[in-house]
């Protein structure tokens, strides 16, 4: 699962939105979340994204309560890559590309 944190104003994260799109739509092992951190109302949302589809799902988040088990954003974007058991396998703070969620999908991870 890739959970990204992201929102309108931010261009970095803009930038990356169709590579994840594709990521998603081409690779059945992965779901791609969007987290709208920002405040915007929800029909701004869906012309933003009428603009600028993907297939993947995008909630806005409440900044002032994100969801547990999430760090608070301390930058955009954020982008989480949470491993099959739920735990975070890794943390992308700026721009993610697919080549780095593959490369961080096929490195071997320590035994712990």
């Amino acid at each position: 699962m890739v959970v990204n944190f992201w929102a309108t104003w931010c261009a970095p994260c803009i930038k990356e939105m169709p590579e994840l799109s594709a990521l998603d739509e081409s690779r059945e092992d992965i779901e791609v979340i969007g987290l709208a951190y920002e405040e915007i109302e929800v029909e701004a949302m869906r012309e933003f994204l009428a603009a600028r589809p993907v297939v993947y799902p995008v909630a806005i988040l409440d900044v002032y309560s994100p969801p547990a088990g999430f760090a608070t954003p301390r930058g955009l974007p954020m982008t989480y890559l949470i491993a099959p058991d739920g735990k975070v396998a890794e943390l992308f703070l700026g721009p993610v590309t697919a080549a780095k969620i593959d490369s961080a999908i096929a490195a071997p991870k320590a035994e712990g």
